[in-house]
């Protein structure tokens, strides 16, 4: 998410505009359904800016907006902060009829400095009219929701395809560490919807994309949380992806804190396996590498398609706080709004000693979360 935030964030200023969206397939000017369609979406993709966000009522059904605070389930897919429609520049691919509705695809992109298109991610949006002719979103979820079943265990509603057999143990397995945080924390239970499948990437075409900027590669276990209207989409990692609830649990209780993502790693791991997995990876790399400087932490975002090292050493900052002195540790910790003030306030660590300090805490805790000969 650090690389993407860099990458789109001149483009905030170059959206705030409105203006035609490219058609990148000639329609019929005398298709009038068609037409509405696209000037229906262009009219809802330009009322996105910086900081402000359309009246859903005005593109959405009542039932949806009744439903989500966020109807769009695409709005925050790829960047908790940033919506979808402002990470690059829209050209609608094309338009057609389908089934009663009128399906649009959408592509996002930006052209970095040596003119080469750099794709974000492709959208489907499907669109509907009323019998007084007003027109309205419908969400892609919605379409393929019959071939999905439904479970509920506690406060989790498990959303699934049918091919699936689920699996009651590891459901009960996050129901008891939902307890247990609970309980830590003296939290009451959160309604939480949960939509899981085989692979990210099958989560993310039900959801209405074509394509992010995050496909690719070998699959492994993957999610994202929807704090404001408590969802939880994960692939790979079935009815226990625990990180993603912890989001959705602790992330409203410190909404300033750079280290969410951390705190999500210290309980839940990520990418399938636990923060020591990950610390001892961070640890081996870090002793190959001496040309990593940590003082510039946000530039160590990626060692391989396993491990994300920053998070890592996100999550072994809350773990080191609640070595220290608990919860309590964790609560203090978490309630510095930038990482230069926590580190000089826990540890007397100004930003030019980062590199020392973290590479002996990484390779301190790592060793110690090393599996006994």
């Amino acid at each position: 998410m650090v690389k993407l935030r860099l990458l789109v964030a001149f483009l905030l200023l170059s959206l705030a505009g409105s203006a035609q969206i490219p058609v990148n397939n000639p329609i019929d000017p005398g298709d009038t359904i068609l037409n509405d369609a696209v000037n229906f979406i262009n009219k809802y993709f330009n009322e996105f800016r910086p900081g402000k966000l359309p009246d859903f009522t005005k593109y959405w059904s009542a039932e949806d907006c009744k439903a989500y605070k966020f109807p769009d389930q695409l709005l925050f897919a790829l960047n908790t902060e940033i919506p979808t429609y402002l990470l690059g520049k829209p050209t609608i691919l094309y338009a057609r009829p389908e089934n009663d509705l009128t399906h649009i695809k959408t592509m996002f992109s930006r052209m970095d400095s040596s003119g080469n298109v750099l794709v974000i991610s492709i959208t489907n949006h499907y669109i509907n009219r009323t019998k007084e002719g007003n027109l309205y979103f419908v969400n892609p979820m919605f379409l393929v929701a019959d071939a999905w079943e439904s479970v509920k265990v506690r406060s989790i509603s498990y959303f699934y395809p049918s091919y699936h057999r689920f699996n009651k143990k590891k459901a009960a397995h996050l129901a008891h560490n939902i307890a247990k945080l609970e309980k830590e924390w003296q939290l009451q239970p959160i309604a939480i919807r949960y939509y899981f499948a085989d692979t990210k990437e099958e989560i993310d075409h039900f959801r209405g994309f074509d394509f992010t900027l995050a496909m690719g590669n070998k699959d492994k276990p993957s999610g994202m949380s929807d704090g404001m209207d408590n969802i939880v989409y994960c692939g790979g990692w079935g009815e226990n992806y625990f990180h993603e609830v912890v989001h959705v649990y602790l992330n409203r209780l410190f909404p300033r804190s750079p280290l969410g993502e951390g705190l999500a790693v210290f309980y839940g791991g990520s990418l399938g396996h636990d923060l020591g997995w990950h610390l001892q990876r961070v640890n081996q790399y870090l002793q190959l590498h001496k040309e990593v400087n940590l003082n510039n932490l946000d530039d160590f975002y990626y060692i391989d398609n396993f491990t994300n090292p920053n998070s890592t050493i996100l999550g072994m900052l809350v773990m080191a706080a609640y070595k220290k002195d608990g919860i309590e540790g964790i609560k203090r910790l978490m309630k510095y709004s930038s990482l230069d003030i926590a580190l000089q306030k826990e540890y007397g660590v100004k930003k030019g000693e980062w590199d020392t300090f973290l590479r002996t805490k990484i390779e301190e805790l790592g060793n110690a979360s090393a599996p006994q000969k």
